[in-house]
């Protein structure tokens, strides 16, 4: 072998081992950050796996190290399952994308006229997500009879097809609704028509039964980690134990229309366009985000004990699955993570403050800002879509994240981008013990729309 063939192979072999230690660092901050008891870990570049990797513990009372082929509860990962099924009902002409839910569903209230399949698929419906109806819940024990009982009885979170906010009623119906139409219960259909045609041997549903090399999810309680909160499956919503190397083989398969017709294909991971000429970033079962510049196709899951991401960033022929044990772990952005720590490219780009072209403008702004840390459902800034995002059960959940701006040192401006049809205003606000960049969306009426937290 020539001199020069040998320097360049030995430059690559650094250049990926630099590469895998900058992630495995990532991974053991964010395990001590996140009390995440263990990892598993795949990434394919061109479809050729160039890290596979795991760590800590598959069970802390047993002290199980963690194994790459071990298999973790993927929760909404299922719903990408679940719109891969509905979407083959419709390549073979059994059902329409707008057909109404009380095609299928019994004793639909007249607030429902206008949920579609397709209202479902993308989260416009705007049905409530039982996740968080007290009576209900993940964990709760109920019947379909007693959940539509419930359901029916609530008010829509906005009028359908007006917003998009995500909710796992939707793909709950979504999978009585493929069992009505083929005659098996979701979990059998995703069995049968993906799991077993792909090779997936080690994906199956989640249930009580032993399964050898079964992950211990955990919960974070208020001393620590608690065994992982039981949450009922077999709905379409998301219900599987799955391994990394399962869900690798079910992206590549996906997308490369070993599923569907590649035009489906393109069509689930769209995001879907809103009446007031936004993007939802979500199409049908999959999340379509832009993230500095860069195309993420993604969807996690998060069950009382896991937290999981299947990420692909097509510009980088990138494929990212990792799968944790601790139910809180925000999948996507770890992923999102790991895809920086593996690539800087794909990070965000240096912030830079500027002279403000509009200071009496950027005053409400942080009033706003300390508002929501305050908890304010409502400000005169606010536009009605974020007001009405904000009363839902989700909205309310994101709104601990402002806390942080309630005593805050600085606010300085640094740009204003066009993302049509909004504007973003971008802010360095620092507190007692962090800066972050803040991003406020505002809509032709200079109302906010909605507003972006990120850590510096």
């Amino acid at each position: 072998m020539k001199l020069s063939s040998i320097l360049s192979l030995t430059l690559v072999t650094v250049a990926a081992s630099a590469q895998a230690d900058r992630v495995d660092d990532l991974i053991r901050r964010e395990m001590k950050a996140q009390n995440i008891p263990g990892v598993s870990l795949l990434i394919t570049k061109g479809d050729n796996v160039i890290k596979r990797s795991a760590y800590g513990f598959a069970d802390l009372g047993l002290k199980v190290k963690m194994q790459p082929d071990m298999s973790f509860e993927s929760g909404s990962i299922g719903k990408t399952f679940t719109a891969t099924i509905v979407m083959q009902l419709w390549e073979q002409g059994k059902l329409s994308l707008d057909d109404p839910v009380s095609k299928y569903i019994e004793k639909t209230p007249a607030s429902w006229k206008d949920i579609t399949i397709r209202r479902m698929l993308s989260h416009t419906s705007g049905l409530p997500d039982y996740a968080l109806v007290q009576e209900l819940r993940l964990n709760g024990e109920w019947t379909t009879e007693q959940w539509m009982t419930r359901m029916t009885a609530l008010p829509l979170d906005f009028e359908t097809g007006k917003q998009f906010a995500y909710s796992n009623s939707n793909y709950l119906l979504l999978g009585l609704i493929c069992e009505k139409i083929a005659g098996h219960p979701i979990d059998q259909l995703v069995m049968e028509r993906i799991f077993k045609p792909l090779g997936m041997t080690h994906s199956r549903p989640s249930n009580d039964d032993i399964v050898e090399g079964r992950v211990h999810g955990y919960f974070p309680g208020e001393h620590g980690l608690i065994e992982g909160i039981k949450i009922i499956n077999g709905y379409g919503d998301g219900g599987e134990l799955n391994t990394p190397k399962d869900l690798v083989t079910f992206e590549r398969a996906f997308r490369e229309a070993k599923l569907l017709k590649l035009e489906t294909v393109a069509l689930m991971q769209t995001s879907c366009l809103q009446p007031n000429g936004r993007r939802t970033s979500y199409g049908f079962g999959w999340f379509d985000r832009k993230v500095y510049g860069h195309r993420y196709i993604s969807h996690g899951g998060n069950t009382g004990g896991c937290g999981s991401s299947m990420t692909r960033i097509p510009d980088k022929d990138l494929t990212i699955v990792v799968m944790t044990n601790q139910a809180n772990v925000g999948g996507d952005g770890l992923a999102q993570k790991i895809s920086v720590a593996l690539d800087p490219d794909l990070g965000p780009k240096p912030v830079v403050e500027s002279p403000d072209p509009n200071p009496e403008f950027s005053k409400k702004l942080q009033k706003a800002i300390v508002g929501l840390s305050k908890g304010e459902l409502t400000q005169p800034l606010y536009s009605a879509e974020m007001s009405a995002n904000l009363a839902t059960g989700r909205g309310k959940m994101m709104l601990p994240q402002y806390a942080p701006f309630g005593a805050m040192k600085s606010f300085s401006f640094c740009s204003i981008e066009q993302d049509a049809p909004d504007k973003i205003y971008r802010y360095r606000v620092k507190t007692a013990d962090k800066s972050y960049i803040v991003g406020f969306w505002i809509d032709r009426d200079e109302k906010i729309y909605s507003a972006s937290i990120r850590p510096e």
